[in-house]
């Protein structure tokens, strides 16, 4: 699923463009990226125009205020987003040229020439947590710990070497972090830090704003070397104007994907061999990897296998993966409910997905027994990185973890028994409930991944709720920074985007 790339846009004095809901009222007043200073730039005629998070454009009014309350971009004089290259962009009003910028509150659109405070610096704001697809290869960016490169060769992104973590430097530039928390660079080597060659500058392609390319500090953008296809920025730009086609790329969403393991045999659900369903496995591997894709609607889950074809209830309750995504019909969808490390799926049949003795997996439950449901372990974000309704979650120095941040910190995930272990990657030490002074506040203070730990319940898109095992409470943030295990039920303070 192609991402809608949103972004703050950022001043020479390192303040954010904010679109206060009061009056439509623009401003520069905000060191930090939140919801107000998110904006996402949609293409119309082959302009690109700025779009609030309030589902308004920006408009020029006549005594030279930049408003944003316009409800199409030609509605009247409309602001346009320029590219000057190299990650600086410009604001121009669409009839008259006036370029917008200004101090804190006072933002106005009367310049005739560009000035520093006219220059801007885009800053991503999508979760950082992606797969990358080349547009000319069509192919995914994955982490070959063979060859110890990141390769562009993935038909599909499987698996947690499929995920690309997005990094964010002071200066707006990117980097590529792998799922074993090493960063790409424009040589092609996976290096432990993020040195200067680790950082790159996004550009957006002019006819599809989907297309993004990403420009090393060597003047070289990003491409597939070889036939293996090596990540690299090896192609020189003599006597081009700008990215070819094989430097172009697409950001998209990171899909959960799941290992499922029967609660009674303890064998691993797979596909392997045909197209039945069974928990025959003794070992992890691709067949035994499905992903899970919700109906924003309905929030029923389809089930998509390695092999590209979706679990399917035929009329005697077994299952197959035989469906393509463009033939799913109410057969191919299950109601998930998420039972601390226990899923139990029901079918469109209205019966549970049981495993029989010879390991076959099938819609034929009417009630819940040690037959029924599979222990389940998220395995594509080795690294975490979650976002609530009032940003971003990190911890301090203190071990004192809040949800306010402009940007994410990288924890890291293990599972084991279907219970989720969360950990710094700088100290090493582990999330933990307080239960004294502050309980229910989560810090990083745990020596070892023996506590209590975390369940998680996927209920939208790209959004789940944690509960500590030790509280039975939902972890929950809140508009000062809080960031404790003391909810109650699923609402706004208790997602958190992953």
């Amino acid at each position: 699923m192609e991402l809608e790339l949103s972004f703050g846009l950022k001043n020479n004095a390192g303040s954010f463009l904010t679109a206060e809901p009061f009056g439509f009222r623009m401003n520069w007043s905000s060191k930090v990226m939140k919801k107000k200073q998110i904006f996402s730039l949609v293409n119309i005629g082959g302009k690109k125009y700025l779009r609030s998070h309030m589902n308004r454009f920006l408009s020029f009014k006549e005594d030279g205020k930049l408003q944003g309350d316009a409800e199409s971009a030609g509605a009247e004089e409309a602001v346009e987003m320029i590219s000057l290259g190299e990650n600086k962009w410009a604001l121009q009003t669409s009839l008259r040229g006036y370029y917008v910028g200004g101090r804190e509150e006072a933002v106005d659109a009367f310049a005739r020439k560009l000035a520093d405070d006219r220059i801007f610096t885009i800053q991503l704001a999508i979760h950082p947590q992606v797969s990358v697809k080349s547009f000319g290869r069509q192919r995914y960016m994955r982490l070959s710990k063979e060859k110890n490169q990141l390769l562009i060769d993935a038909d599909q992104p499987w698996g947690q070497d499929c995920l690309i973590t997005l990094g964010s430097t002071e200066d707006c530039r990117l980097t590529f972090e792998v799922s074993d928390g090493r960063f790409v660079s424009s040589s092609g080597e996976l290096k432990a830090a993020a040195s200067e060659d680790c950082k790159f500058t996004l550009e957006f392609k002019s006819d599809n704003l989907n297309q993004v390319a990403f420009k090393a500090n060597n003047g070289k953008f990003i491409n597939a070397m070889g036939v293996s296809g090596i990540v690299c920025a090896s192609k020189d730009m003599i006597g081009r104007d700008g990215p070819g086609k094989d430097e172009w790329f697409i950001l998209e969403d990171s899909q959960p994907q799941f290992k499922l393991k029967s609660i009674k045999s303890q064998k691993f659900a797979s596909n392997k061999g045909g197209k039945d369903i069974c928990c025959n496995a003794v070992k992890f591997e691709g067949d035994e990897t499905f992903q899970f894709e919700i109906n924003p609607h309905t929030k029923q889950w389809s089930i998509y296998c390695f092999g590209q074809k979706f679990w399917s209830v035929q009329v005697d309750g077994g299952i197959t993966a035989a469906t393509s995504r463009e033939n799913r019909g109410k057969n191919e969808w299950f109601t998930a409910s998420w039972n601390g490390p226990r899923l139990i799926l029901q079918a469109s049949n209205g019966k549970y997905v049981a495993v029989k003795a010879n390991g076959a997996c099938s819609a034929s439950a009417v009630e819940i027994t040690d037959e029924v449901g599979f222990q389940f372990e998220l395995i594509n974000r080795p690294q975490l990185v979650l976002r609530g309704e009032n940003g971003f979650v990190s911890s301090g120095s203190s071990g004192e973890i809040t949800s306010v941040h402009a940007r994410g910190e990288v924890f890291k995930l293990t599972v084991a028994a279907g219970i989720l272990h969360i950990s710094s990657t700088i100290s090493g030490k582990y999330w933990e409930v307080n239960k004294t002074d502050k309980p229910g506040q989560v810090t990083v203070s745990g020596v070892a991944a023996g506590g209590a730990g975390f369940t998680a319940e996927f209920v939208e898109h790209s959004k789940m709720l944690l509960k500590s095992v030790a509280t039975g409470k939902y972890v929950q943030g809140q508009s000062n920074g809080i960031f404790a295990a003391t909810g109650t039920s699923a609402d706004s303070s208790t997602l958190w985007e992953y």
